[in-house]
C-alpha cells in the first residue's frame, strides 16, 4: 500500500488515505471543518490542510467553543461532532468541507508507524539509546481499543519507554514495559455473535494477560504453541493485528 505523509509520520490505513485525498481534491473550499473525538489527530489534520491547501498562510483557527468571527472569509476549524453543526450554520456550505475522523480503533494500520516514530522522538528528548518494539509488544499495543485516542497512546509509550530504560541490558520494548487499560471483569459475550468471533476475543483477551506470553497462552487456551501461532498470523491478516 502507498505511504501519504501526514504530520511527521506516513499513514497506511485506507481511511486515513481516502481523507487527505478528499482534502487534496476539495483544495478550492475556504472553509475546513475537522470532526473528532479528542486526541482523535484534529490538530494534526489543521496542519496538514493548512500546509497543503493554504500554503501556511494566514488563515483563521477556530477550536471547539470558539466564536467564528463574522465576515471571515477563509477559516480552518477543530471541533467536536456535536459543535460542527453550529459551525456549519455560520457559513456557506458550499465552500466547506467536513472531515471526520475515525477512532485510533478504526485505523490500527496507523498505529504502530506513530508508536516508533513518538519513540523515536523520546529518544532525542532524552538523549538516551533508541529503542524497538518488539513484534509481541507490537501485538499488545494493537490488540488494545485505546478508548483515550492518541492522547493515552503517547502515554502508555512514554511510560514504557521510561520502563524499559531502567534495565540497561534492554534495547527493546517489551509486552511487560506496556500498562494498559485493561478491562477487569469478564468477557462480554452475547447471543448471535459468530463462534470464530468468540474465538478471536477470548484467545487475544487471554494473550493480553499473559503479557503476549504464547507459551503460557496456549496452556491456558489448552491449545498448541502452532495453532496458537496460526492463529495470530490469521488475526494479523484478516486486520485484528
Amino acid at each position: 500500500m502507498k505511504l501519504v505523509q501526514y504530520g511527521s509520520f506516513e499513514v497506511q490505513s485506507t481511511s486515513m488515505k481516502n481523507i487527505l485525498a478528499n482534502i487534496n481534491q476539495n483544495a478550492d473550499k475556504k472553509f475546513f471543518v475537522v470532526v473528532g473525538d479528542a486526541g482523535s489527530g484534529k490538530t494534526t489534520t489543521i496542519n496538514y490542510i493548512h500546509q497543503t491547501v493554504f500554503g501556511n498562510q494566514p488563515v483563521t483557527f477556530i477550536e471547539d467553543g470558539s466564536n467564528l468571527p463574522e465576515g471571515v472569509e477563509a477559516a480552518l476549524v477543530a471541533c467536536s461532532k456535536e459543535m460542527a453543526f453550529d459551525y456549519l450554520k455560520q457559513i456557506d456550505i458550499s465552500r466547506a468541507l467536513v472531515i471526520e475522523l475515525p477512532r485510533l480503533a478504526d485505523r490500527k494500520s496507523d498505529l504502530l508507524p506513530f508508536a516508533q516514530f513518538f519513540i523515536q522522538v523520546l529518544s532525542l528528548m532524552n538523549n538516551k539509546k533508541p529503542l524497538k518494539l518488539t513484534e509481541k509488544a507490537a501485538e499488545k499495543l494493537l490488540q488494545y481499543d485505546w478508548p483515550g485516542q492518541f492522547y493515552e497512546l503517547e502515554s502508555v509509550l512514554e511510560e514504557s519507554y521510561h520502563l524499559a530504560h531502567q534495565d540497561e541490558s534492554k534495547m527493546s520494548i517489551e509486552p511487560e514495559h506496556i500498562q494498559l487499560n485493561l478491562p477487569t471483569k469478564g468477557s462480554e459475550f452475547s447471543i448471535g455473535q459468530k463462534l470464530d468471533e468468540v474465538e478471536r476475543k477470548y484467545i487475544l483477551q487471554t494473550l493480553y494477560f499473559v503479557h503476549q506470553n504464547r507459551t503460557k497462552a496456549a496452556e491456558i487456551l489448552g491449545i498448541s504453541i502452532r495453532t496458537l501461532r496460526n492463529k495470530i498470523s490469521q488475526y494479523r491478516q484478516e486486520g485484528f493485528l
